[in-house]
């Protein structure tokens, strides 16, 4: 039995209803900060009667309320559906069940409280308000909740919240007769000073009792005496306390410490550690237990994330009963796990968006997508926008075209009083991805189809991909050393009055990508990414990053480069252009440089020439604008791309 369907009404920042597709077992929610995750936890704890953190009180502040305050909903209503009911299950919850024999549960809220400020819940089970509802039925289920930034220390100290204490009254069940015996025979031995063992209390005693009957006499005096506990079962419970050592199977009792001495991400961990242990009782006793988890990751290093998520997974595999579900910022933990167990989370028009990555018709692109989404490519379900690049150079320096493309659009968009868009990616939330080749048709099913994938449900991301063109390389007849003709394959550089045809196998989903919603793919027209900023009038910019960047002791390319500098992109036909954006590219990628330290080298550049401008305070805005988007002549290919990742901009060619 598990939650299979969460619908969420009238909540929080859910006007619409919101509909949450749940998986047997683990559920790792992701998505940005206010996409609805920790909406999705707390409905899930008023709906199952979690009532450890007191939120059963309902607030006016939970009911949806529209940005201008003009609309707020009348109730709120959370529907729960629980599927795969073992024979047990479906007798125990027959009143919740449906003709299918799926049991429901819902909750409704009206927004209108009563005189004394209380809001009315509505509770059944069923498919009809009206039917027989058993309240008893809540007690087969157990719903533990732990929150983000936890104080861990808190909830492991001895006192009425402890966690541990909460542990214990389970472990013991109804065997606690005995506990209590002996406490109470301890404390009769110090009351009775048995054996004149305890005189120094007795003597404290005898004087408190002295002192308050001089104090208030005979008739209005009080009798006290001293104990250790009393001798309840809940307030023994409440009295112990964990200490710990830093370290595995030590035994000795004199080297353990106050847990207010140890870390929080390891007090983190006791504390989740004792969930698990209350966890295991919970399964023998209980039809179902949900375990709700907000930001695990909190205090914890990223090998430590690794590890405690993996024993999510598996302690979830091993029990049929459990479900847990997680909320989460962290891609070493997004990535940890099979992205099956993923639900990408989205803030849309007044509902809250979730797509099971497991939906997702990915083809036999799915054990690819599994095996390479590591911390880096993970962040795309952190993103608003996503830029897929096929290497380390595009993914150093597309950043920095990004401002001088965005500084270009803004530009127009502020002399002509349009809506402006961010300045650079980082503010945009867009992440650079780099998927280290061409395997754009593996990363692109998440937002599109392609490839033979024919799904209807995507991430709501909007992404663009960006490639090269790779034309063939051109055939001539040479003169081997023989002197014999022989058929020469060799490199072919295009003028930009060229339209070649790319040998690229990525350029044949375009088409396909470009039909749906959220992807698009963009190519460079001539051959490689250098090589077509190259043409699209840099050389000479390009050139004197290369004089800088090129080892002064490598020959003559620092003076070559330094005549290119002074050409200033000025050339009498196209085949002179050609020569030296060959010169350059050829030596970009040579191995006394390489492509990777040249991006490096013109990123440096950039930045610097735009700080320079940011910190020039005799500039207006619009004239910062101006001087950015001038910088640099970026391909539109590639201003294409940059804007459809900040919302799904398009320009024209």
């Amino acid at each position: 039995m598990y939650i299979s369907t969460l619908k969420i009404t009238g909540y929080k920042n859910s006007r619409e209803k919101s509909m949450l597709m749940l998986n047997k077992g683990l559920n790792v929610l992701v998505g940005e900060n206010g996409s609805g995750k920790t909406t999705i936890i707390n409905a899930l704890r008023l709906a199952l009667k979690e009532h450890e953190f007191s939120y059963m009180n309902i607030s006016e502040d939970d009911f949806y309320r529209s940005l201008d305050k003009k609309y707020l909903a009348p109730e709120m209503r959370i529907d729960l559906t629980f599927d795969s009911l073992s024979p047990d299950e479906k007798v125990t919850f027959l009143t919740w069940c449906d003709a299918e024999f799926k049991a429901q549960l819902h909750l409704e809220v009206s927004s209108n409280p009563n005189r004394k400020g209380y809001y009315k819940k509505d509770v059944w089970g069923g498919s009809s308000k009206s039917s027989a509802f058993e309240e008893e039925t809540f007690d087969c289920i157990d719903c533990i909740y732990l929150p983000p930034l936890r104080d861990a220390e808190e909830k492991l100290v001895n006192g009425k919240k402890s966690r541990l204490a909460q542990l214990l009254r389970k472990q013991y069940g109804d065997e606690k007769d005995e506990l209590v015996k002996s406490v109470e025979d301890f404390n009769k031995q110090i009351t009775n000073n048995v054996e004149s063992k305890y005189n120094q209390i007795e003597v404290a005693k005898s004087n408190i009792n002295m002192k308050l009957e001089e104090t208030l006499g005979q008739r209005f005096g009080q009798t006290i005496n001293l104990q250790f506990s009393e001798s309840t079962f809940n307030k023994i419970v409440e009295s112990i306390k964990m200490v710990f050592f830093p370290g595995i199977k030590q035994k000795d009792p004199e080297k353990f410490r106050d847990i207010a001495t140890n870390s929080l991400g390891y007090n983190n961990l006791l504390y989740i550690a004792t969930v698990f242990a209350e966890l295991e009782l919970l399964k023998e006793n209980n039809m179902m237990t949900v375990l709700l988890i907000e930001e695990p990751e909190a205090h914890l290093h990223p090998q430590l994330q690794i590890k405690f998520i993996k024993h999510l997974e598996e302690i979830t595999e091993k029990s049929e009963n459990l479900q847990v579900i997680v909320t989460t910022h962290s891609p070493v933990l997004a990535s940890s796990i099979d992205i099956d167990r993923l639900i990408h989370v989205t803030q849309q028009e007044g509902k809250i968006d979730t797509i099971s990555v497991k939906n997702i018709d990915l083809g036999n692109s799915r054990r690819y997508i599994n095996r390479w989404m590591d911390v880096t490519k993970s962040t795309l379900l952190f993103s608003k926008g996503v830029i897929l690049v096929e290497g380390i150079s595009e993914a150093m320096i597309i950043p920095s075209f990004a401002k001088i493309v965005l500084a270009k659009y803004n530009k127009n968009a502020l002399s002509s009083a349009k809506s402006m868009l961010p300045n650079s990616l980082e503010e945009a939330g867009i992440s650079t991805i780099n998927i280290s080749g061409i395997n754009f048709k593996h990363f692109l099913k998440l937002f599109a189809n392609c490839d033979s994938s024919v799904g209807e449900e995507h991430l709501p991301i909007y992404c663009s991909g960006i490639t090269d063109n790779d034309p063939p390389k051109e055939e001539i007849i040479v003169d081997d050393k023989d002197g014999k003709s022989v058929t020469k394959k060799v490199e072919v550089y295009p003028k930009r009055s060229d339209t070649p045809l790319g040998e690229n196998s990525a350029i044949t989903l375009i088409s396909e990508i470009e039909s749906s919603k959220w992807g698009r793919l963009f190519v460079s027209p001539l051959k490689t990414f250098e090589y077509d900023l190259l043409m699209e009038g840099n050389i000479s910019v390009m050139a004197k990053v290369l004089q800088n960047a090129w080892p002064s002791d490598k020959g003559s390319v620092s003076s070559t480069c330094k005549v290119i500098v002074d050409s200033k992109d000025e050339y009498a036909d196209d085949n002179a252009q050609v020569e030296d954006a060959k010169y350059i590219f050829e030596h970009i990628e040579s191995k006394e440089l390489g492509k990777g330290i040249y991006a490096q080298e013109l990123t440096y550049y950039l930045e610097t020439e735009m700080r320079n401008i940011e910190n020039n305070n005799d500039l207006e805005d619009l004239d910062k604008l101006i001087k950015i988007s001038d910088l640099f002549k970026v391909p539109n290919y590639i201003s294409r791309a940059i804007l459809w990742s900040c919302g799904g901009v398009e320009i024209d060619e």
